[in-house]
């Protein structure tokens, strides 16, 4: 029998840990087996929209996302025109409010990019009517510009702001007009009068596929910049698709079909379509990455803004990629739940190291000094704290954690306990007592206290670990908000009097304003740093599920916990990828014991093992 090296030329590797290089066969003397990095396809869920968007319009690639209009009934089902004009844009991990589209579209054309996109005509849910408006984007606004020539909705459209080519449209017609960043021309006719056309490419080297006359067609077409050319045609006849690539290299997904929408992914390749294993997991029509020329070509895409039975208008978001990397999406998970159902908690730690202490088990004025330690999946009672208190606030490690102020009876504190990792003892206090509800971030020995109840306050302390002094206040008064970073880069968000969606950056001397949260809420927890931090939970007029992460400029949408609360704690001292939230208060006043367990997007090689049979 001919050797491998014999068949190939080369030898096979011997390796002590994996390598990286795609399709090469080595053996790993570790593990002692032979194996191969291999690529794959798949479609994994992303951070969902923060609004509904069905029957939406989107553009851009699949880390730089905008999605715009669409459907957002909240319960109450079309034809009743339950329309939206929210933006939203995506960064490759969360959502972020964009500014509003002028009119409340469903079914509008799209071409362009993130920060440069324009908006081909569509139809108003109430009354419903086609229009011909059309707008661009600019990463902030969207200003008027030409109307297109006729009112349609349904038109398939690629290319540029200022270099588009749109084709179809309702009422069924096959005319396409080109835009050149100011005017609409007439171009070559398509081959079938068509609605839900979806395109990818430039305005000189463009691939459409899909649509409806009815019924749901296959016909694909390139287009050269003055005429349509029939190509291989779809295997799975669809319209109203996410369509993301360039003229030689697309993958398109999902759509309206036939008995029902789509969760099938077909690939181009410049010839044919091939049918991928990777489907959706949600079926549906909407919007989503694509109507430009990609360069990741059939490797990359997005899908969101869905409707369609029986899935109606979720904030689903799905992402597909083709590569040597197993993709994990971020997630909540469940993790090991406290003895006693608490609230107004406080917490330290990370999550697999984390420290709860203080809270309130029973109705207020009521508090507790219990304090627990978290192993990643069990908790085990520690020392008490030498006096009780509520409404207080934590930081630092699960050996070496900090409870700031809080309610021992009534009435507030400037009481600081600090913890070694067996016992309790005093810190220094606090300039004025009568304190609960401030946010802390750093460390034992290194941390910032700001904000206070009752009532709200705008004051400031940094510790040493020995003694508090007053540090330049916060611009507003604020409390029971979300905080992360250390006494040279910090920040708080959020808070109370009223609920605000502020956040405010601590450069060490001062504050200055930072990024708006999405959703403004107080008796929140937080944790990370100054440039990926994140807050989780709280109450913003309702007990809140809702996750955001932080950049240093701007805050966008995470995954949402599985149990919506306020009044609950955090592991403070763990980064904004690996983090958790500890007991708190849900609707209806009940503590809990619960706990979740926040985990980042991961990734890993995908190595296969190789074997005989």
């Amino acid at each position: 029998m001919a050797t491998y090296k014999e068949i190939h030329g080369i030898a096979i590797k011997d390796e002590s840990s994996d390598p990286t290089i795609t399709g090469e066969i080595f053996y790993n003397s570790t593990t002692d087996t032979f194996r191969s990095i291999v690529q794959s396809a798949a479609w994994v869920s992303q951070t969902p929209t923060v609004s509904q968007h069905g029957d939406g319009t989107g553009c851009g690639t699949a880390s730089a996302t905008l999605l715009w209009g669409g459907y957002a009934p909240s319960n109450q089902q079309p034809p009743s025109g339950y329309t939206t004009t929210s933006t939203e844009e995506f960064n490759g991990s969360g959502w972020t409010a964009g500014g509003n589209y002028p009119v409340s579209f469903f079914r509008a054309g799209s071409a362009g990019t993130q920060t440069a996109a324009l908006g081909i005509a569509g139809r108003t849910g109430n009354p419903a009517a086609n229009q011909d408006d059309c707008f661009k984007y600019d990463g902030s606004t969207w200003t008027a510009t030409t109307n297109y020539p006729a009112s349609k909705n349904g038109v398939g459209a690629t290319g540029t702001q200022t270099a588009a080519i749109a084709v179809g449209g309702a009422p069924y017609v096959d005319t396409s007009f080109e835009f050149d960043g100011s005017s609409w021309t007439s171009s070559g006719a398509y081959p079938t009068a068509l609605v839900g056309i979806r395109g990818a490419g430039t305005q000189t080297a463009g691939i459409f596929a899909g649509g409806s006359a009815p019924p749901q067609v296959s016909t694909a077409t390139t287009y050269d910049g003055s005429s349509f050319s029939v190509v291989g045609s779809l295997n799975t006849a669809r319209a109203q698709t996410t369509h993301s690539g360039n003229s030689g290299s697309s993958v398109l997904c999902g759509g309206s079909a036939s008995p029902g929408p789509s969760n099938a992914t077909e690939r181009w390749d410049g010839t044919s379509w091939t049918t991928s294993p990777a489907t959706l997991s949600i079926g549906g029509y909407g919007g989503g990455a694509g109507a430009m020329s990609n360069p990741a070509g059939n490797t990359s895409a997005l899908m969101g803004a869905l409707r369609g039975p029986p899935s109606g208008y979720p904030t689903n978001i799905e992402e597909f990629s083709v590569s040597t990397n197993v993709i994990t999406a971020a997630a909540w998970a469940s993790g090991g739940a406290i003895p006693t159902a608490t609230s107004l908690n406080s917490g330290a730690g990370t999550q697999t190291a984390a420290l709860t202490f203080a809270g309130s088990t029973g109705p207020a004025p009521s508090g507790v000094n219990t304090s627990l330690s978290y192993d990643g999946s069990s908790w085990t009672s520690t020392p008490n704290l030498y006096r009780v208190a509520f409404y207080g606030s934590g930081c630092g490690t699960q050996t070496a954690a900090l409870n700031v102020d809080g309610i021992p009876a009534g009435g507030g504190t400037s009481s600081t306990q600090e913890f070694n990792g067996s016992s309790w003892s005093e810190g220094g206090a606090l300039s004025d007592g009568n304190r609960f509800s401030t946010s802390t971030f750093g460390i034992q020995t290194a941390a910032i206290a700001a904000g206070y109840a009752p009532g709200g306050g705008t004051k400031s302390e940094q510790y040493n670990g020995t003694a508090w002094t007053t540090t330049p206040a916060l611009p507003y008064s604020t409390y029971s908000a979300a905080s992360g970073g250390t006494t040279s880069a910090g920040f708080v968000a959020g808070g109370g009097n009223p609920i605000k969606s502020d956040t405010v950056e601590w450069d060490g001397e001062g504050y200055t304003a930072g990024g708006s949260l999405i959703t403004g809420r107080r008796n929140t927890c937080g944790g990370g740093t100054q440039t990926a931090g994140i807050i989780m939970g709280g109450y913003d007029g309702n007990a809140s599920s809702a996750t955001e992460g932080y950049d240093g400029t701007a805050w966008s949408s995470r995954p949402s916990m599985g149990t919506a609360r306020y009044s609950l704690a955090s592991s403070t001292a763990g980064p904004n990828t690996a983090t958790m939230v500890i007991a708190g208060t849900t609707a209806g006043g009940t503590k809990q014991t619960i706990t979740e367990e926040f985990t980042g997007d991961t990734t890993a090689v995908n190595v296969k093992t190789i074997t005989t049979s």
